[in-house]
């Protein structure tokens, strides 16, 4: 079905699933325009009541783009005991849910600890890079107790926040971020119909909406089923895409997008960013500070300039190697991810500790290789100096540059490893051999080649080693195709956040019927 620019139509079952919809919204800071273009429209055509839940000083903005008649409410302070704290049933009743939560679910909530490694779960990851300091990271570092305590409040948030709207259903951008992911939890666990909008990683310009807890579009994957039983035909759509891939790799839109801005932004534009930030904490702090807090602007003064400091002082560390280099190289390929990293944290939490996913191969290597190892763009210039010096004690192996062109040592390797990451769907594209680690969004093309244990690795690097990486490229090119056709029908343009399209997709994700019967939120 091809995208529309029109007003979302009242189809049957777009109008069965959508009309009348009470919605609980978890903003993301990152694609706000999208979003309130899509719930505007949402209000406007399918007569939704919209409860956002968000940090105070946004209200205006929200109420602006959604209008008067939505509700909200106030993210507040995580770090600051509730008054539930001081009496001991309240906990106990409190500690209840929350492990009927877990139950229902079937994952413990140290999980969103682990999601939280930035401040609730700050422990996990310490050591790997430098990062600001708020208060819940202050009162997680001293006392261990901590992330318990904070853990209760934002379950307790959600659970007071659900039983009070009675949503009919909650939309979000993401469920790694801990707020939002308790949020999923707390939903789940009453019956609550939840779906997350996330950007394609196949096609630049275009998301999807899934029901999954792991947030991948499980409708292109269930249609390449479909494309795989009855032996369709690769579109011509997609032909095109692979052969402009191959012939001109390029990063995805977004991230590209992201890269720019960020390196755009020179030094005034950032100091004034941080001036509007000290004018943000100072405005907390006359209105009594019982919300969210801003981020500590001082601090990130200071990271503004210690990362600056650090980006230079470490390029000792990397190295870059010309394509004919690495033709003549042996290696295996492992590319770092942003870290701290949300998404890797809750979709791959056995992966999260970068440096040892590193030991890990550095120690299965075969005679004669090499373990190249990329850092991530946004990781230069936040790690501490030890971080590298550790990783470049592990045998054989080799620091690249964050900045080079990653695609020639995607192109050239004997071997690309990732847990979850695009640099294997980028390797199955120009024909290399893939171990992925964890579930990944390229996992219906059937290519890859997933270890599920630990003690395996050794022994299927070097049974991969020992064959092509691609046996039958004809076959190889049809499941790509059939992927990359499923991922282009399920998802819609991002710049069309209020069209047919979009609610049509989330329609398809939904219950055909909406009810109130619900698990009482307070029992």
């Amino acid at each position: 079905m091809d995208d529309t620019n029109s007003k979302p139509r009242m189809t049957g079952g777009t109008r069965d699933r959508l009309s009348g919809l009470c919605v609980l919204f978890l903003p993301k800071n990152s694609r706000t325009e999208y979003f309130a273009s899509f719930m505007a429209s949402g209000r406007e055509h399918y007569a939704w009541r919209i409860h956002v839940v968000c940090p105070r000083h946004t209200n205006g903005f929200w109420s602006g783009r959604l209008g008067a008649e939505t509700t909200f409410s106030a993210v507040p302070d995580f770090a600051r005991p509730q008054p539930l704290e001081d009496d001991a049933e309240a906990v106990k009743k409190l500690d209840g849910y929350i492990a009927r939560c877990e139950r229902t679910n079937g994952l413990s909530a140290g999980r969103i600890v682990l999601a939280g490694e930035r401040d609730i779960g700050r422990g996990f990851s310490r050591h790997a890079y430098h990062w600001f300091q708020n208060n819940i990271a202050r009162a997680v570092l001293a006392d261990t107790t901590q992330p318990s305590w904070v853990l209760r409040r934002i379950f307790g948030f959600a659970r007071d926040v659900l039983d009070s709207v009675k949503p009919d259903l909650v939309v979000a951008g993401e469920w790694a971020e801990p707020l939002c992911f308790a949020f999923l939890m707390a939903a789940r666990e009453a019956g609550i119909s939840c779906a997350v909008n996330r950007r394609s990683k196949i096609w630049s310009g275009r998301c999807y909406w899934s029901n999954e807890p792991l947030m991948y579009n499980h409708r292109a994957r269930d249609a390449v089923a479909e494309k795989r039983r009855v032996g369709a035909e690769v579109s011509e759509r997609a032909r095109a895409h692979l052969e402009a891939f191959r012939s001109n790799p390029k990063t995805l839109g977004y991230v590209r997008k992201n890269w720019a801005q960020s390196e755009r932004r020179r030094w005034f534009g950032r100091h004034v960013d941080l001036i509007r930030l000290f004018g943000a904490q100072i405005k907390s702090a006359v209105a009594g500070g019982t919300g969210q807090r801003p981020k500590p602007a001082l601090q990130l003064f200071v990271e503004h300039y210690r990362r600056a400091w650090l980006k230079w002082r470490q390029k000792r560390f990397f190295c870059r190697l010309s394509a004919n280099d690495l033709q003549d190289l042996r290696y295996v390929y492992l590319a770092f991810h942003k870290d701290p990293e949300q998404a890797l944290n809750y979709q791959a939490s056995f992966w999260v500790n970068q440096h040892n996913t590193a030991a890990l191969l550095s120690g299965a290597l075969p005679a004669g290789y090499k373990l190249l190892v990329r850092e991530h763009r946004l990781n230069a210039g936040r790690r501490p100096n030890e971080f590298y010096k550790e990783l470049l004690r592990l045998p054989q192996l080799v620091l690249i540059d964050a900045y080079d062109n990653q695609f020639k040592y995607i192109a050239n390797a004997d071997l690309i490893v990732t847990d979850n990451g695009s640099t294997g769907w980028e390797g199955l594209v120009l024909g290399r051999h893939v171990i992925t680690l964890a579930d990944n969004f390229y996992a219906p093309a059937d290519l890859d080649h997933r270890v599920r244990e630990p003690e395996h690795l050794a022994r299927e690097i070097v049974a991969m080693l020992d064959r092509p990486p691609v046996q039958d490229a004809a076959a190889h090119d049809r499941a790509l195709g059939w992927l990359i056709d499923a991922e282009w029908q399920t998802t819609s343009q991002i710049e069309e956040g209020g069209s047919a399209r979009a609610f049509d997709l989330l329609a398809e994700v939904l219950p055909s019927k909406h009810h109130s019967s619900r698990i009482p939120l307070s029992a």
